[in-house]
């Protein structure tokens, strides 16, 4: 069975692939390199170390970062985020802590896109987070099931576009996610899911685009048969593999609300097939993107299939999410919150697992490289009938950022 280190190994020599694939692709162009490390110091309050209620504790917390900018000719980008944090309870003895434990988490961030040609372009971006309690699991947005507290995600999407007109474009890609919760675990599973479409600009702000996507489910191992409830402690084991399939026919509708804000809306009909039977049902998303030099904002709901932590396989998933950044002076603020719902394909007239996130910061900058800021983080369980309302957790933090100033 791979280990954490396996993981994370495997995923840097991925991105670490991407990033040199590019570069040699850019060979014949100017490229441009910029290195940037930072580091943060954080002291803090958790009122849930151990997500089930048994007590609180402050800690510390130190997370070195570098940022790697590669950027040149034909509008050739690739940056490459990696942090490491590594932290302690103040009290480790009274949560089965050995003295001096250490709870840690990593995660990588890559983001390129290029020109190929002057039709053809292609972005990539792929995500890889390891997070061990007590402290980086707020955030993360997933709806856990108790005993989970070693968390492996890794997601990759990439697309290439091509345009057949200055109206129109044709366009193929895939997004892709890995969940990992230790040996044997029923939520262990991969999501593969490619598309293609077909894009028709229609006026000067607006966007039609036209196609279809798959979603493969995988599961990994042996799991239990996936016809029986979550949770009976009996059920039959079957071989993993292919557990669930999407076929979604998808309608996009894009629209330039003004020159730093765009609306799409894109949904359709998806038949999923699989180990329990067939189920016909909607897909639909809609966001709101903004961003100036000094600020963001990002809305999204959506109604899809999407890999769970109770178990491999498909499940429905219901998400509104709302975030807003910005500037002001020497300040720095995020203010960010998200509902989330996993419910089952067969039973999706039930409330499901519903839970929530949120998070204000505000920052504080002292010259181009230092930053003092605090922040205040909350995760919590509307409904779960395995776990109840113990899974909430608060968080206080204060932080004391260094980051190299980019190059002028």
């Amino acid at each position: 069975m791979a280990t954490r280190m396996d993981y994370l190994a495997l995923s840097a020599r991925t991105l670490a692939l991407v990033a040199l694939l590019w570069t040699a692709t850019a060979a014949d162009a100017k490229v441009y390199v910029e290195l940037r490390p930072r580091a943060s110091m954080v002291a803090g309050f958790d009122d849930n170390v151990l997500l089930d209620g048994s007590g609180a504790d402050g800690f510390g917390q130190a997370t070195p970062g570098l940022k790697l900018d590669l950027y040149g000719d034909h509008r050739l980008h690739i940056g490459l985020d990696c942090q490491a944090g590594l932290a302690r309870v103040l009290h480790p003895d009274q949560f089965r802590f050995a003295s001096g434990a250490f709870a840690a988490n990593e995660s990588c961030l890559l983001a390129a896109r290029d020109h190929l040609s002057a039709r053809t372009s292609t972005r990539w971006l792929g995500r890889v987070t390891y997070a061990q309690d007590p402290f980086a699991l707020a955030g993360l947005g997933l709806l856990l099931r108790p005993g989970q507290s070693q968390i492996f995600i890794a997601r990759l999407e990439g697309e290439v576009s091509h345009a057949l007109s200055a109206e129109t474009q044709i366009a193929g890609g895939f997004n892709s996610q890995a969940l990992r919760f230790g040996s044997n675990d029923p939520g262990n599973g991969y999501l593969l899911a490619p598309y293609a479409r077909y894009v028709l600009r229609t006026a000067a702000r607006t966007t039609w685009d036209f196609g279809g996507r798959e979603q493969l489910f995988f599961a990994e191992g042996v799991v239990k048969d996936p016809a029986a409830p979550v949770g009976t402690p009996h059920a039959k084991e079957l071989p993993g593999g292919l557990i669930d399939e999407g076929h979604a026919a998808l309608l996009g509708w894009r629209y330039q609300l003004t020159p730093y804000a765009t609306a799409l809306v894109r949904g359709g009909p998806m038949l999923v097939t699989g180990r329990r039977g067939n189920v016909l049902m909607p897909t639909a998303r809609f966001e709101i993107e903004a961003a100036t030099p000094t600020s963001a904002l990002h809305f999204a709901v959506g109604h899809d299939l999407v890999s769970g932590a109770s178990r491999a396989g498909a499940l429905v998933g219901d998400v509104a999410e709302f975030s807003v950044m910005g500037q002001l002076g020497s300040f720095d603020g995020h203010l960010g919150a998200g509902v989330y719902r996993n419910v089952d394909l067969f039973v999706q007239q039930t409330l499901g697992s519903v839970g929530y996130g949120g998070e204000v910061s505000v920052d504080y900058r002292i010259g181009r490289e230092w930053k003092v800021g605090v922040a205040a983080l909350r995760d919590a369980r509307l409904s779960d009938t395995n776990v109840g309302l113990m899974t909430d957790r608060d968080v206080f933090q204060l932080r004391l950022t260094w980051e190299r100033a980019p190059f002028q």
